[in-house]
């Protein structure tokens, strides 16, 4: 069978699950219900469409809808009806095979997928037209467009549909009987994901998919260093895949930091070559661990589009995506932004951008951030919300803000907090505010759990500090 004949066959076939809904519609009372999911652009035939406006104007005014009432409404509508014949109305509804209710479901879906990939073939026309049109933009430029443009396409499927809370309720009711059971049980698995961090998991509690997560601090205080721990945490205990964007390092820079920190080598040696025997073993456990560990990696520059093209490479690679780390968010390149737009501008975009990929993706996104140089003309040098450099989206977007704070960068051998580093959950959308603090190994490009018996004292001392 050649293309004219499949085109037409397919053809056939649309409108023949057309006739089959309208017919369900005219025929059983219950499928009227759908007629708010419902819109005429399902149908490709234009009689289809006014039939469908008829059925719909007839319903909403309370009225029945058979034959008699379809045809005078039909007339009623002017000049949408026009060329509209009756004959065929009148003979679709008495020749069309009777379909069961129950069928109505599966061809009503069938024919929300048909009409999804009509405005997908009409996406593919218009992307095909802007890769043509070298004067308007730059080839990002047209990708964003065709990004758009398949972003709108939807099947209207039951997702897409508003819901009474109660429905909510009753979920939430149902996955809090489910969690404690298996936590009672010894079967519970994080349903988001933890840092991995003993003291700052019990104030986070767990992080949920959708949250932007800000990481911000002073530059030396361990940014990288902290994320990457979280990241690989993520991915080899909790076995969920991540995507790392750095902005700032060269992969292998990175990689090489993952290692010393799997491996128990001093990062110095790695960077030096001046390994020890003993070195060598730890290199090759790091790297079997990498080689199971589900990360995915980018460096250079990067665009809020290229990281969920990224994602989706992720995802698709690995079947999901348990959490997006981006190293860091003042580097994120805007080219579709006026050259002439401000700081706080561009980063309200950046910002908004994140928590949008953060709810696209249905994880949570971690965005390094710089602080501003105000910090460093205080005495006290422990950062506040308001050292969030260049925009109050950041502050507003975030669902977690955490502060990094090393004291003895500052105060050196007269600190009180010699050896660690002081993490301030700042903001927490879901959990408590306040300080805790890890062991800083950094120079295995690391941090780890202080004692339990330390840590509350600590903790302390940091809220009096």
């Amino acid at each position: 069978m050649g293309a004219v004949e499949n085109l037409l066959d397919d053809r056939l076939k649309d409108h023949q699950c057309e006739i089959s809904v309208l017919v369900s519609l005219i025929t059983y009372r219950d499928c009227l219900e759908q007629l708010g999911k419902m819109t005429k652009s399902l149908f490709s035939l234009n009689t289809h469409q006014v039939v469908f406006s008829a059925i719909k104007k007839l319903y909403e005014a309370g009225k029945p809808v058979d034959d008699v009432t379809l045809v005078s409404t039909i007339r009623s509508l002017g000049g949408e009806a026009v060329g509209v014949n009756e004959r065929y109305v009148i003979d679709m509804i008495a020749n069309s095979p009777r379909t069961h209710l129950t069928s109505f479901h599966e061809y009503l879906r069938n024919l929300q997928d048909l009409a999804a990939r009509r405005d997908l073939r009409d996406a593919a026309e218009k992307t095909k037209a802007y890769a043509h049109d070298l004067s308007n933009g730059t080839a990002d430029d047209a990708i964003a467009k065709a990004t758009s443009l398949l972003g709108e396409i939807g099947t209207g499927n039951d997702a897409d549909a508003v819901e009474h809370i109660v429905h909510s309720a009753i979920s939430v009711f149902e996955e809090i009987a489910r969690t404690q059971d298996e936590k009672l049980s010894g079967t519970y698995k994080v349903r988001g994901v933890t840092t991995g961090f003993v003291g700052l998991d019990a104030k986070l509690n767990e992080i949920s998919p959708g949250d932007l997560v800000l990481i911000a601090a002073r530059p030396s205080m361990g940014k990288t260093a902290f994320s990457q721990n979280v990241a690989a945490h993520i991915a080899t205990n909790i076995v969920k895949p991540v995507l790392f964007e750095s902005c700032e390092m060269k992969k292998e820079k990175i990689t090489r930091r993952f290692m010393a920190a799997m491996g128990n080598v001093e990062l110095n040696r790695l960077q030096t070559a001046d390994l020890r025997p003993e070195d060598w073993q730890g290199l090759q456990q790091a790297t079997m661990i990498l080689e199971k560990a589900p990360i995915e990696m980018h460096d250079g520059d990067v665009t809020l589009f290229d990281i969920r093209r990224h994602a989706r490479q992720t995802k698709k690679k690995h079947g999901a995506i348990g959490a997006i780390f981006v190293d860091y968010l003042q580097l994120i390149k805007t080219p579709n932004l006026p050259a002439s737009v401000s700081e706080n501008d561009r980063l309200t975009h950046v910002s908004n951008g994140l928590k949008a990929i953060a709810m696209e993706f249905d994880c949570p996104v971690f965005a390094l951030s710089q602080l501003s140089r105000d910090v460093e003309k205080r005495p006290n040098k422990r950062p506040t919300l308001s050292d969030l450099r260049g925009s109050g989206a950041l502050e507003q977007d975030a669902d977690i803000i955490l502060f990094l704070y090393r004291d003895e960068y500052y105060n050196q051998d007269k600190s009180k907090f010699l050896g660690l580093l002081e993490v301030n959950a700042a903001k927490v959308r879901d959990g408590a505010v306040g300080k805790t603090f890890l062991c800083s190994e950094l120079e295995y490009s690391r941090f780890s759990n202080v004692a339990s018996h330390q840590l509350e004292s600590l903790e302390n001392m940091g809220e009096a500090a």
